[in-house]
C-alpha cells in the first residue's frame, strides 16, 4: 500500500514538472510575441539617424534645411508622449488590444513615410510612427509582467528592452545597404507590424490577471491553466485558484475608486521615483545618440564610416540588452543601474575632455580610438541600466489597480523630456560645442546615479504582491528594515 502511494506520489511530481515546463515554455512564447509588437515601433527610433545625412545632401529629391532636420528627427519624439497616454487608456480595455493597436498604429505611420512627398507628410508619418513607439512603451512589459512567474519575471520583463534595442539595430542595418531609398526602407520596416498583427490574430491569448480584475473568472480560468500548463481537461491547481481570488483576499479588499488607489503612498512613491529615474535617463543623452546615431559617430571623431558605426552602436546596445536579460535574475535592478551610471559619467566625461583638446589644436595621436571607446562603452553601459531597467521596472513596479495609468503617464513623461532634449540637441551643439555637450550628460548621469543608489528599490525576486507591500505604509517599522535590506543587497550582490 505504501509501495502504491509512493509510486503515485512520484507520479505527481513528474506531473507537476512537466506542468511547469510546459506553462514556463507557454509563458515565453507569448511573452516574444507580445515583444514582437515593439520591433515596429523601435524602428522609428533609429530611423532619422539612417534618412537625415540622404535628405540633407545635394542630390535628394526631398531637400530640408536645418530646422526642418531637427524636427524630422524629433517629430517621432513628439508623438510618442501621446501614445502613451493612449496606451493607458487602451489597457484598460485589455492588453492584446493595446498590443494590436499598437502594431496598427506602426503600420499606418511607415505606410505614410513610405508615400512621402513632400516634408509636410514625412513629419506627419514620423509623428503617427512616434504614437506607435508611445503605445509600444508599456503594453508588452505590463503583458509579461502580469504572464510570467516570479522565478523569470525578472528577466522577462527585460525582453522589451532588447526588443528595442533588435529593432533600432535592424533599421541602422537596412539603413547601410540603403542609404539612397529611404521609402523603401519604410515599406520593409512597415512589415513588422502587419505580421505582428496576423500572429497576435493566431495566437495571443488575453492577459490572464487583466481578466481577472475584470470579473471574468471563467475566462482568466482557461487562460491561467495553458499559462500554468495544465491540460483543459484537467481540474485547475492551487495556485491557480490563489491567483483568481488574490482580489478578495489580498491588501485592498474593499473597491476604491481610480482616484483613491492613484493617492495611495503605495501607487504616489513608486510614480515619483520612476518619474526621476526616467528624467535622468533622457537628460544623460542615451536616446540622443539613438537619433543621432550616424551624425554623433561624425562629431565625436570616430574615424570610420558613420553608417558602419551606427551599426556598431546598435550592435552594443543589442549585446547589452541580452546580459541584462541573462544577468537581472541574478543582479536585480539596483546593482546594474550604479554600475551603469558610474560607466556612463566616465565615459561622457573622458569624451569631453578629448573633444576639449582636438578643439583648441592639440593633437592626439590615437587614430579615433578615444571617441569610437567613448562612445561603444557609453552605450554599452547606459543598456546595462539606465536605458533598459526603468522601462522593464515599469511592468512590476505599480499597483495593478494603477498599473495601466501611472506605467503610460510615467513613459509618457520619459518621452516628452526625449523630445525637449532630442528637438534641443543641434543648438545645444551651438551653444555649448561638442565638449559642453557630452559634460552636460556626463553631469546629469553623476546625478542620476547618486539618485539610484540613494532612492532606487530592489525588485528582484518580489512577487507583485511584496512590491505593492514594499510602497505601503500599513508596515510596521518596515521603511527602515527595506532601507537595510536594499543596502545588503547592493554591497552584496
Amino acid at each position: 500500500m505504501n509501495g502504491e502511494s509512493c509510486e503515485l506520489k512520484g507520479e505527481t511530481m513528474e506531473e507537476k514538472k512537466v506542468q511547469e515546463k510546459r506553462g514556463l515554455i507557454y509563458q515565453m512564447s507569448m511573452s516574444i510575441l507580445a515583444n514582437f509588437t515593439i520591433l515596429g515601433p523601435a524602428m522609428s527610433l533609429g530611423y532619422s539617424a539612417v534618412i537625415l545625412p540622404t535628405l540633407r545632401s545635394p542630390s535628394s529629391d526631398l531637400p530640408i534645411t536645418n530646422d526642418q532636420e531637427s524636427w524630422i528627427a524629433s517629430a517621432a519624439a513628439f508623438g510618442t508622449p501621446i501614445g502613451c497616454m493612449l496606451s493607458s487608456l487602451i489597457m484598460r480595455r485589455g492588453r492584446r488590444l493595446s498590443l494590436m493597436v499598437t502594431s496598427t498604429f506602426s503600420l499606418i505611420g511607415w505606410f505614410l513615410i513610405y508615400m512621402s512627398t513632400n516634408y509636410d507628410k514625412l513629419v506627419v508619418g514620423r509623428v503617427i510612427s512616434g504614437v506607435a513607439t508611445g503605445l509600444a512603451s508599456v503594453p508588452a512589459t505590463v503583458y509579461t509582467a502580469e504572464i510570467a512567474g516570479p522565478l523569470w519575471r525578472g528577466v522577462m520583463v527585460t525582453w522589451s528592452s532588447i526588443a528595442i534595442a533588435l529593432g533600432v539595430l535592424l533599421v541602422y542595418i537596412f539603413g547601410y545597404f540603403l542609404q539612397d531609398n529611404w521609402r523603401l526602407l519604410a515599406l520593409i520596416c512597415g512589415l513588422f507590424p502587419a505580421v505582428s498583427i496576423l500572429m497576435m490574430l493566431v495566437s495571443l491569448p488575453e492577459s490572464p490577471v487583466w481578466l481577472r480584475d475584470k470579473n471574468r473568472l471563467d475566462e482568466a480560468r482557461v487562460v491561467m491553466k495553458k499559462f500554468h500548463g495544465v491540460p483543459k481537461d484537467q481540474p485547475t491547481t492551487s495556485i491557480i485558484e490563489q491567483e483568481l481570488n488574490r482580489p478578495k483576499n489580498g491588501l485592498a479588499p474593499k473597491k476604491r475608486s481610480l482616484m483613491k488607489n492613484l493617492m495611495k503612498t503605495s501607487s504616489l512613491k513608486p510614480f515619483f521615483i520612476m518619474m526621476a529615474f526616467f528624467f535622468f535617463q533622457q537628460f544623460s543623452g542615451v536616446f540622443v545618440v539613438v537619433f543621432y546615431a550616424v551624425d554623433i559617430t561624425k562629431e565625436a571623431g570616430i574615424e570610420m564610416n558613420a553608417y558602419l558605426g551606427a551599426i556598431l552602436i546598435g550592435i552594443t546596445r543589442l549585446a547589452g540588452s541580452v546580459l541584462v536579460a541573462c544577468g537581472s535574475k541574478k543582479w536585480g535592478r539596483r546593482l546594474p543601474s550604479v554600475i551603469s551610471g558610474v560607466g556612463m559619467t566616465v565615459c561622457m566625461g573622458l569624451l569631453s575632455v578629448y573633444l576639449y583638446l582636438t578643439d583648441r589644436g592639440h593633437t592626439i595621436g590615437d587614430r579615433g580610438f578615444i571617441p569610437a571607446f567613448c562612445v561603444l562603452a557609453y552605450i554599452f553601459m547606459s543598456t546595462i541600466g539606465f536605458l533598459t531597467l526603468p522601462f522593464a521596472m515599469v511592468g512590476e513596479i505599480f499597483p495593478s489597480k494603477v498599473k495601466d495609468v501611472l506605467s503610460g503617464l510615467t513613459v509618457c513623461s520619459a518621452y516628452t523630456f526625449s523630445f525637449v532634449i532630442v528637438k534641443c540637441y543641434p543648438d545645444m551643439l551651438v551653444a555649448m560645442g561638442k565638449h559642453g555637450v557630452f559634460l552636460f550628460f556626463a553631469i546629469l548621469s553623476l546625478l542620476g546615479t547618486i539618485f539610484v543608489f540613494m532612492c532606487l528599490p530592489e525588485t528582484k525576486g518580489k512577487t507583485l504582491n511584496e512590491i505593492d507591500e514594499l510602497f505601503s505604509t500599513k508596515k510596521n517599522s518596515g521603511g527602515n528594515k527595506e532601507k537595510m535590506v536594499m543596502m545588503k543587497d547592493l554591497t552584496n550582490a
